[in-house]
């Protein structure tokens, strides 16, 4: 293989061979791309075996995109191993000629920051390179390296419910050997392992539109490593639109996980899983997964795997142990919610308060005839108040082609209460009162198909994504902004933002609840601010305003109530769903 006008990186006797990309109107930056690096051999249904370069891969070709894990579906060829990682670094040159290890320019871009970014899609689809990584890191105002990994995704990675010997969370543990891989081997690259920040990605089923930077894999999945007893050394981490409380994290042996287990295998036509070709097995998961769509009641995701595991306790008593820890007083987050969360999963054509009981008591079971009255409380019934603000108009913004049932708009706001912005307030919360540094934010421009800012609309702004958002002005401008911080954020060794002007640049989040989750008599800058970006835009809806880009605001008294009600059940969504069985809610 001729390597004369290609990047290379030398590593333990291998040479990995990648690819150069000029920089442009859309890409202001010279960037290398070195894609499909192998980091661990799978076995199916077993843990992933670590593969550090050495000899034996010799002269590695990581100039084209490599295959991606199977999921159903897939646009693009797949293999079950060996598991990968893709690593995008800045040149210090515009020509691909100059492009050699030994260039002086080269050698001046040591020691970058590193972003990681762990995909979204509900741990059953999506792929590393989903989103516009090259554009994130081009836009950067300072150079910084970008690597994106492969894990086990559905059935593959998060099978449980079966014997107690089975091997749980592999998809997770899939996460952690790539980090160990780039903590040992980024440095060859350029990167500073001691700088890594963890981008996690919306974890919600969604479009193609996702999140990105070194952001602790999906928001879920990011906040499971951190709150590991046994954490990867890093500490600054972006979850966007989720938590390590968000949705359900149940016991293996939970009703829900046993019963979705048997059907697995029934629609495998009780065949052995480890022996079955891997399309039937992609089949047969999806198969399970559409039947627990409406009902967002979605199969393999990730379970409380017991002592020595990823997940050893429920995230409630997690957190506990964490902030005790005293871990949390040097730690930075990015975290924030889009302003419609529930949009994509709601139902909608649910047209009465019955419908509304139904969806919210098969989604938790265990919560009672009285949790359920105070949920309708809390959400009132448009067919009752006539000042619900629930109340369904032709479209959640003005007049749509498409109609919605009465009870939507309450199901999707309710719903994306529950499954991502109380759970994000939570963490902005606990790690708030334990010392970290936290800043918050709420995405807010109106887009197609709702009228509304929907889980992971953000996705191609973060990205500063060019082709996405030429033609939407009002967009870009927002775009630049959260762009901006992003980067910024990964770039700093502390997570600080601007210097003395970080204040203004972004407040930094101090929560206006006490430890016990009661309003608390505080004072001072950063009292439960956050940034919203993009307030007032329509563009992507299809409208004409192009709304605010940045501005500041507070948390509400209503927000406020709001997570109340769904922190102090957050239980029922975790383990067995019992009540008593995780620490204090907040207490830190």
């Amino acid at each position: 293989m001729d390597t004369s006008d290609s990047p290379t990186v030398a590593i333990n006797g291998c040479t990995f061979v990648g690819t150069f990309q000029h920089e442009s109107a859309k890409y202001p930056r010279a960037l290398e791309f070195f894609y499909g690096i192998p980091y661990a051999t799978a076995q199916r249904f077993r843990p992933a075996e670590p593969l550090p370069p050495s000899e034996a891969l010799g002269v590695y070709s990581a100039s084209l995109p490599a295959h991606i894990q199977p999921i159903p579906m897939a646009q693009f060829p797949t293999a079950e191993s060996p598991l990968t990682l893709n690593v995008f670094r800045p040149s210090g040159s515009t020509s691909p000629l100059r492009y050699q290890v030994d260039d002086a320019e080269r050698q001046a871009l040591k020691n970058l920051p590193v972003v990681v970014y762990v995909h979204g899609g509900a741990f059953n689809f999506g792929y590393p390179l989903e989103r516009d990584l090259a554009s994130f890191m081009a836009w950067s105002r300072q150079p910084i390296i970008v690597a994106s990994i492969s894990y086990r995704l559905g059935a593959l990675g998060f099978l449980a419910g079966a014997s107690e010997t089975q091997e749980l969370n592999l998809g997770l543990k899939d996460q952690r050997l790539a980090l160990e891989w780039l903590r040992e081997n980024i440095g060859y690259f350029g990167g500073d392992a001691d700088n890594i920040t963890l981008l996690g990605a919306s974890a919600g089923a969604h479009s193609s539109r996702r999140v990105l930077t070194y952001f602790l894999a999906p928001p879920l999945q990011v906040g499971h490593h951190m709150l590991n007893p046994s954490p990867f050394p890093f500490h600054k981490a972006i979850l966007e639109s989720g938590s390590p409380t968000a949705r359900s994290v149940l016991s293996p042996l939970h009703a829900r996980t046993v019963s979705q287990m048997l059907q697995l295998q029934a629609y495998a036509l009780n065949q052995p899983l480890e022996s079955l070709p891997v399309d039937s097995v992609i089949d047969a998961s999806f198969a399970l997964y559409a039947m627990n769509h409406t009902a967002v009641t979605w199969p393999f995701q990730p379970v409380i795997d017991g002592p020595n595991g990823v997940i050893p306790d429920l995230p409630l008593n997690l957190w506990r142990q964490f902030v005790d820890s005293g871990r949390a007083k040097d730690m930075s987050i990015i975290t924030g919610f889009c302003s419609h969360e529930g949009t994509t999963f709601a139902p909608q054509h649910a047209s009465t308060s019955a419908e509304f009981r139904a969806f919210f008591q098969k989604l938790i079971p265990s919560l009672s005839a009285d949790d359920l009255d105070a949920l309708e409380l809390l959400y009132p019934d448009p067919h009752i108040h006539p000042d619900s603000p629930y109340r369904q108009p032709p479209g959640i913004g003005g007049p749509q082609k498409r109609s919605y049932g009465a009870q939507f708009r309450r199901i999707h706001q309710a719903y994306g209460h529950y499954a991502y912005i109380c759970p994000v307030l939570h963490t902005a919360h606990t790690l708030s009162r334990a010392g970290a540094r936290v800043y918050l934010y709420e995405y807010a421009p109106l887009s197609a198909p709702f009228t509304a800012a929907s889980h992971g609309d953000q996705t191609s702004a973060v990205t500063l994504e060019m082709n996405a958002l030429e033609a939407t002005p009002g967009l870009k401008a927002m775009a630049k902004e959260m762009n901006y911080r992003w980067t910024s954020f990964c770039a700093s060794p502390t997570g600080t933002l601007n210097g003395d002007d970080e204040q203004e640049a972004w407040p930094v989040f101090r929560s206006p609840l006490g430890d016990d989750g009661s309003a608390a008599a505080l004072s001072g800058a950063g009292i439960g601010e956050l940034l919203v970006f993009g307030e007032g835009n329509d563009e992507a809806a299809g409208g004409k305003s192009l709304g605010t880009p940045v501005k500041t605001r507070k948390l509400t008294d209503r927000e406020l109530e709001q997570c109340r009600f769904w922190w102090d059940r957050m239980e029922l969504s975790q383990g067995m769903g019992e009540r008593g069985t995780a620490s204090a809610w907040l207490k830190a």
